[in-house]
């Protein structure tokens, strides 16, 4: 009888820690892709955290992993739409109804025009953050690593602007 409670009782623990586990797992952010920002906006405006990266750039490698180990950014990531965009993405984007389109300079290199779009003018640099508020307007921009404090006051900002509407 008593191994029977046991074994229950073990059952019971493991199944816990499996569900555990996976709210952990869940946790991990996920970015959401550009193209679908319209849609989701009209279902639930919320400000747009956008990374502007590219796949050769280490220091938006080392951002992009700090990110996904950031609890303050899993704890917040419910109150604002977060997006990593390719700034030499060769995919057309619709965004805010507009079609924008990958701009060769050269023998396989270009950029989006989207990327020029959300940084705005100046040099492109990676990685670069752009925060837009629920009518899309820029909030803030900043080229270069943000570091854990600053993603912090970042992610304040944002919470504050939530609550506020």
């Amino acid at each position: 009888m008593i191994t029977v409670r046991l074994r229950q009782y073990r059952s019971t623990l493991l199944i816990a820690a499996g569900l555990f586990t996976s709210f952990i797992c869940d946790a991990q952010i996920n970015p959401v892709n550009i193209a679908k920002v319209d849609s989701l906006m009209k279902q639930k405006a919320k400000p747009l955290l956008v990374l502007l990266s590219t796949d050769w750039c280490q220091y938006c490698r080392m951002q992009k992993n700090q990110i996904q180990k950031n609890d303050d950014f899993a704890a917040k990531a419910n109150v604002f739409y977060y997006i990593e965009f390719d700034a030499e993405s060769k995919t057309n984007v619709l965004f805010q109804g507009r079609k924008y389109v990958f701009k060769p300079t050269g023998k396989n290199t270009g950029t989006h025009e989207l990327a020029h779009a959300l940084n705005g003018p100046g040099t492109l640099a990676f990685p670069t953050w752009i925060l837009l508020d629920r009518n899309y307007q820029v909030l803030f921009r900043h080229g270069g690593v943000l570091s854990p404090d600053q993603l912090k006051e970042l992610l304040a900002v944002i919470g504050s602007m939530t609550e506020s509407e």
